[in-house]
């Protein structure tokens, strides 16, 4: 497995590899203004966001399309590319042969043309038309059709027009996928399928890339004299290209990087919400427990103050009756006692007092003779 910042921090604003395309670029009115896009970790702004893109970079299709970038640098890739710069230099020269269509070239430019859609293809799961989206990926396309396209095969575009450059591109694809199948294996077959939903994008570009093949030409001529010196022959392209340039190893690095550091960087953004809801809800539950704590104290004190209030009342009222049962035993002693008696017994009890001794038993015996005489009486008038 190959991991990605390593790879995307291998390269530098320094490298050939970095400077060839941006100085290419910059003559093409269809390439993205290129820029070196720095270390992974540059790209990704948080150390969490380039952690989450090298995680993302570990899926099957972020590392196919690792393997197959890396793959059409290390396969015949100097031919087109120098022998193109090349043939652009003599031509300004006015040399001979500066256009000579070489069958290697044509089969290598078709192999590109494969190895970009089958990368596409595994990089976005099928959705080869994505790769305009990207920066990097338009990158790689302006790359490929003015370096393994235009500059190659110019001349013949003249007479040909247009058409010429979609037509190596068919004609050589049987040979560029035995080619590619050779260095990849049988999944290579893919790259066919996803080529022909590629080749209108290509075709579009090549005809934008023919009308400024001589500004190219000219920056060919005045910024790359040095390494185009020291590649005469195709094979002394070749071994130049194999030591010096790896523009599709950094393109396609650049590229996958691209993509994985959005991934990352929108995984890191879901965290980021998805801890700012997390806190807000745990800060919600606190609020709310503190409410509940607090209304539950006001009813606990509530509650005591009414049973305090009831406490006071009981003891009020014992305390009342208290002194309601204590206040007639208490005036006893000062309040006269009052009695009942009939008029009978208050008589007798206001009449003299009989005296005792002969006086009394006279009286008795004189009421009782004339008791007497009164019932004789009564007879005598019977």
């Amino acid at each position: 497995m190959s991991e990605l910042a390593p790879v995307v921090d291998s390269f530098s604003a320094s490298d050939l590899s970095v400077r060839v395309p941006s100085g290419l670029f910059s003559v093409l009115p269809f390439a993205p203004a290129w820029t070196h896009p720095g270390t992974l970790a540059e790209q990704a702004g948080s150390p969490r966001a380039a952690t989450l893109a090298a995680e993302a970079a570990t899926a099957a299709g972020p590392q196919r399309a690792l393997q197959i970038f890396d793959l059409l640098d290390k396969a015949d890739t100097g031919i087109a590319i120098f022998s193109g710069l090349r043939g652009a230099v003599k031509a300004y020269k006015g040399e001979d042969g500066a256009w000579e269509v070489d069958p290697q070239q044509a089969t290598d430019a078709a192999v590109k043309a494969l190895g970009v859609a089958w990368a596409a293809y595994a990089l976005f799961d099928g959705q080869v038309s994505r790769l305009s989206e990207f920066k990097s990926g338009r990158a790689l396309l302006a790359w490929y059709v003015s370096a393994d396209l235009v500059l190659p095969f110019a001349d013949n575009a003249a007479e040909g027009g247009v058409a010429m450059f979609t037509g190596i591109i068919d004609k050589y694809t049987p040979a560029a996928n035995e080619k590619l199948a050779a260095l990849a294996g049988p999944e290579a077959a893919k790259a066919a399928g996803a080529l022909a939903a590629m080749k209108d994008t290509i075709g579009g570009l090549a005809a934008q890339a023919t009308v400024v093949a001589g500004p190219m030409s000219e920056w060919a001529k005045n910024k790359l004299p040095g390494v185009i010196g020291t590649a005469d022959t195709v094979t002394g392209a070749i071994a130049t290209a194999l030591d010096t340039l790896a523009v599709y190893r950094y393109l396609g690095t650049a590229l996958v990087a691209e993509v994985c550091v959005a991934e990352g960087k929108s995984r890191a953004e879901m965290e980021v919400r998805a801890a700012a809801e997390a806190a807000e809800v745990a800060r919600l539950a606190a609020e709310a427990e503190t409410l509940r704590k607090a209304e539950e104290a006001k009813k606990a004190e509530e509650a005591r103050k009414a049973e305090e209030a009831s406490r006071h009342r009981a003891s009020a009222q014992r305390e009342d009756y208290t002194l309601e049962a204590a206040q007639p035993a208490a005036s006893l002693s000062s309040a006269p006692i009052k009695t009942t008696r009939n008029a009978e017994v208050e008589a007798r009890a206001d009449a003299p007092v009989a005296k005792s001794g002969c006086f009394g038993c006279g009286g008795l015996l004189l009421l009782g003779l004339a008791a007497a005489a009164s019932g004789a009486a009564y007879a005598l008038t019977l």
